[in-house]
């Protein structure tokens, strides 16, 4: 009797048991799978959108800003006298960058040194990865600046993250009041510089003092501008995003 009660009590799984546990482990999983999947894509698209308002609204933010001292290129002596009276100006010209990837916009993060002394624009200069010790002798910062800006060169080059390369593109209202974008990338229609870019408060093209824009945001691999010298917009091929913007007086 004894040997009979130990038989049972370390008998195995019968077939239809182990069935049973199959298909419920089966049906936990497609449920777990079916939960967990989207809601992971979903955290994936929010973060890339979070992203993106990020980076959009850098660009935005120094178009809108005009630092002391910030000395307009040579190459735009003919609107600005080597001097950007405006934040307008300043985003009239840095759209005009973009007509070739050498000469755009590019933005991007790196480790500040603010123990030495301000740049001629106001910011601080980069600290090499294998030199700076975080939060001891550097402060990350975020900028963007032309790609062929002599004095962000090495900031450039010492980037931490990733590097955007933005293409600007006007939008020009067509007749039937809808915005479409013009042929080519860099092109501002209908005003040769700033200063004439205005409309009279009666003229009926009062968006003359506002320029809408596409911008498209291409990621800049490797971050070295030297290896972009003599490319074209379209070798990039497509941008990772866009966003519609403006900038006015």
């Amino acid at each position: 009797m004894q040997e009979t009660f130990r038989s049972r009590r370390f008998r195995g799984f019968t077939l239809m048991e182990t069935l049973l546990a199959i298909a419920l482990v089966g049906t936990l999983l497609s449920i777990f799978l079916t939960v967990f999947v989207p809601a992971r894509g979903m955290v994936q698209q929010a973060l890339t959108r979070q992203e993106a308002e990020r980076i959009t609204g850098i660009l935005r933010a120094e178009m809108s800003f005009l630092r002391a001292d910030e000395q307009a290129p040579s190459s735009a002596t003919s609107s600005s006298a080597n001097s950007y009276l405006s934040p307008f100006d300043k985003a009239f010209f840095w759209l005009q960058s973009s007509a070739k990837p050498t000469s755009s916009i590019v933005i991007f993060s790196y480790r500040a040194d603010m123990s030495k002394n301000p740049q001629a624009d106001g910011t601080y200069p980069s600290v090499p990865a294998a030199k700076s010790v975080p939060g001891k002798n550097c402060q990350m910062m975020t900028l963007a600046c032309p790609m062929d800006d002599k004095l962000h060169k090495n900031d450039i080059a010492n980037a931490v993250g990733p590097v955007f390369i933005v293409r600007m593109t006007q939008l020009e209202p067509g007749k039937a009041g809808e915005f479409k974008p013009v042929k080519n990338p860099g092109v501002i229609t209908n005003a040769a510089s700033p200063d004439r870019y205005i409309s009279k408060p009666d003229a009926e093209d009062a968006w003359g003092g506002v320029v809408f824009y596409r911008a498209d945001f291409f990621l800049m691999s490797p971050p070295n501008p030297a290896r972009y010298k003599g490319k074209t917009w379209k070798q990039l091929g497509r941008p990772l995003f866009s966003a519609n913007l403006s900038f006015h007086r």
